[in-house]
């Protein structure tokens, strides 16, 4: 008799259950393909929210990059992210990474979420140290003259920016290192609706390739490592990750 086959959802939770060390890297924006997301490198966001914009208009960076933050701040946990914060309490995820900017996964549920992007949900002032949330910026644009929110301390009055990370600056380096260190450390590797086409967290697969450890590619987009992924479900995540998640951490 032949064995019945495996469906997609019951071949990641078996991936799941025999590793000890379970690494998870996720996307931009979960349940949805990059490309689609505001913060996408190719979009709007990469010209008019980047370093470049900061340093020399200000005040229309802020202009778009507020409207936006609070774009992200509206955004709640879907399925998606309860899922994976269901699967990391029942010990079955060990580390997660993530690229969105939108502290999604925390608010879901996660512990220990390496931000390698930051988020944009609150703004710092570089000369200073002092953070403000998203509610203070607004304010101190509407007050401001020409509409860059500038810091309240008390001699300071420095221009703020976004705590997380611009285009065309480098990633949070410790959340980078610690990725990487994740990375080596697993034993089965799966990556989450990210189209691995920035660098260096392009490159991240590769490090548990290296050592043949499993690698589980979930997603819409295809990426240059399905060619070598263990298991390849090119997919919407979100039900897939419900269905991993009911299978094996019930609530």
């Amino acid at each position: 008799m032949v064995a019945p086959q495996l469906s997609a959802h019951e071949r990641v939770a078996a991936a799941l259950l025999g590793a000890e060390r379970v690494v998870a890297l996720t996307g931009l924006r979960l349940g949805h393909p990059e490309e689609r997301d505001l913060t996408h490198a190719r979009g709007e966001w990469a010209r008019r929210a980047s370093l470049e914009a900061l340093l020399t208009d200000p005040a229309a960076f802020w202009e778009f990059a507020y409207p936006a933050a609070l774009e992200l701040a509206a955004r709640s946990p879907q399925p998606g992210h309860l899922a994976i914060a269901r699967l990391q309490r029942a010990g079955l995820i060990s580390a997660l990474i993530t690229q969105a900017v939108d502290h999604l996964h925390t608010a879901a549920g996660s512990v220990d979420v390496i931000e390698v992007h930051g988020n944009i949900l609150t703004a710092r002032c570089t000369r200073c140290g002092e953070v403000y949330g998203l509610g203070e910026v607004g304010q101190l644009m509407v007050a401001a003259s020409d509409g860059v929110p500038r810091c309240t301390t008390p001699g300071c009055a420095f221009p703020l920016r976004p705590a997380g990370t611009l285009w065309g600056e480098p990633l949070v380096e410790d959340a980078v290192r610690r990725a990487w260190d994740l990375a080596t450390a697993s034993d089965c590797f799966v990556v989450i609706d990210s189209d691995l086409r920035t660098v260096p967290m392009s490159l991240l697969p590769s490090v548990p390739l290296t050592r043949n450890v499993p690698l589980v590619m979930i997603g819409e987009t295809a990426t240059q490592y399905d060619r070598y992924a263990h298991i390849l479900v090119r997919e919407p995540s979100e039900p897939l990750l419900v269905a991993v998640a009911d299978l094996i951490a019930p609530e």
